[in-house]
């Protein structure tokens, strides 16, 4: 049977006091510092959540943003296109109204200057036709 004496006790004692001691010293200090570095990783986790949703956050504002600006730039091209051939189609238009007045002024001065041809040569027309029936025919036309 087992014996219980002073030594015992004295056993127990010194065992409560290093358990007190050593819970102080040791894993008081080793549990906060433990507590402390969880605290740490799951803040830094967190933190890295919250950074992930602000780059996905800012990567899709940045998408919807180079949309629009993609829209805007086609719609100015377009406009611009647009606005370029009404241009080229005013300039032909104009172009050809002026060709076409260029062209009936100089069939205008044309007629003119045969109208006035024919005036100038009537006159002579009775000479002209005596002398190219003289050299036809080789003799003098009376």
């Amino acid at each position: 049977m087992i014996e219980l004496n002073w030594t015992f006790v004295v056993q127990i004692i010194n065992f409560l006091i290093l358990m007190f001691i050593l819970n102080k010293i040791l894993y008081k200090p080793i549990l906060k510092v433990l507590d402390e570095r969880d605290a740490e990783i799951v803040g830094g986790q967190q933190k890295n959540k919250q950074m992930i949703e602000d780059a996905e956050k800012l990567l899709k504002e940045y998408s919807e943003r180079m949309q629009v600006a993609k829209l805007d730039a086609l719609s100015v091209k377009n406009s611009a296109h647009k606005e370029a051939v009404e241009q080229a189609n005013v300039i032909i238009r104009e172009s050809r109204e002026n060709a076409e007045e260029i062209i009936f002024q100089v069939s205008r001065e044309m007629e003119q200057e045969i109208e006035k041809a024919k005036k100038d040569l009537e006159p002579e027309l009775g000479s002209m036709a005596e002398t190219i029936a003289q050299q036809l025919l080789g003799r003098k036309v009376a």
